[in-house]
């Protein structure tokens, strides 16, 4: 839990921010962002158009025969990154990977299921559905649980 003391001093003739964190966390960056006015846009090609697009508009990335792909609501647009540079990029906003080729947004995960062969299956709030490989199951739990405080039963994820 986060506590936010806000303090009114009419004496003051500069504002400022002091955030205090033990770890980062998505609400503290999304302060941070909203302080700074920056966030991450990442440039995509849809139909040899260049369209900016906003992290959290994206559901997952795919790579295909090297080209990496953003998947929004009801479009795909080629990335111009690396999985492996956007990994390292996103981390801070709900990005991790969940397989060799698939780096999701946490924050549009819907539910996630236990499935056959030791994987876990993610479904979006779009409907789609991804699969969660049991080596990246460990780190794709304890990334849950600090970006999102999420706490449930782990052993459903782990079965």
């Amino acid at each position: 839990m986060i506590r936010l003391r806000l303090f009114q001093d009419e004496k003051q003739t500069e504002e400022h921010i002091d955030i205090y964190y033990s770890e980062m966390k998505p609400v503290i960056r999304k302060i941070i962002d909203m302080v700074h006015q920056e966030k991450p846009v990442l440039e995509g090609t849809i139909e040899g158009e260049k369209k900016f697009l906003q992290v959290e508009s994206i559901y997952y990335m795919d790579t295909v025969d090297k080209r990496v792909y953003a998947y929004t609501e009801d479009k795909v647009y080629q990335l111009h990154h690396s999985l492996a540079q956007l990994e390292e990029m996103l981390w801070d906003y709900g990005y991790i990977r969940i397989n060799k080729s698939n780096l999701v947004n946490i924050f549009r995960i819907q539910n996630i299921k236990p499935e056959a062969n030791m994987r876990v299956g993610a479904t979006f709030d779009n409907g789609e559905k991804l699969y969660i490989n049991r080596s990246y199951k460990k780190r794709f739990q304890e990334y849950l649980v600090k970006m999102k405080g999420v706490v449930g039963n782990e052993k459903s994820i782990k079965e």
